[in-house]
């Protein structure tokens, strides 16, 4: 998590996979796709005595970095980290958002200022069959 807080306004503040891979736009795929695709080829060049093992390996390992990375940005956008004004329209925006300008106390430790009201974070269910 970072140290500051959204620049953006804030589509879901704790979002699950599902909504996540929900909010993927077409850049995510063709990031997908290319990254796999130069992994693959990285395998090929770089794996001389068994060059298609050696790039269907590759290309495993960057499909594998390529999902964290979509994930990651999906996540951002979703949480108000990074340019989400697609996501607002197709969403809508958060009831509680954050205060433009917050209380910065250092910039190891900030503190979020709240435009309104308590922020009442939603707290997924525990669902563990062994309790």
């Amino acid at each position: 998590m970072t140290y500051s807080d959204p620049k953006y306004p804030i589509v879901n503040p704790s979002p699950s996979v599902d909504d996540c891979i929900s909010a993927f736009r077409i850049s995510d795929y063709f990031t997908a796709i290319g990254l796999t695709s130069a992994s693959w080829g990285y395998g090929y060049i770089f794996g001389k005595p068994h060059r298609l093992a050696t790039a269907s390996t590759a290309a495993a390992l960057g499909l594998t970095a390529a999902g964290m990375l979509m994930l990651q940005d999906s996540r951002g956008r979703l949480m108000g980290y990074v340019e989400n004004e697609r996501e607002v329209k197709k969403y809508g925006a958060w009831s509680q958002q954050l205060a433009g300008s917050a209380d910065q106390v250092g910039q190891r430790f900030p503190t979020a200022v709240v435009s309104k009201g308590n922020v009442n974070w939603p707290k997924p269910d525990l669902q563990a069959k062994n309790m």
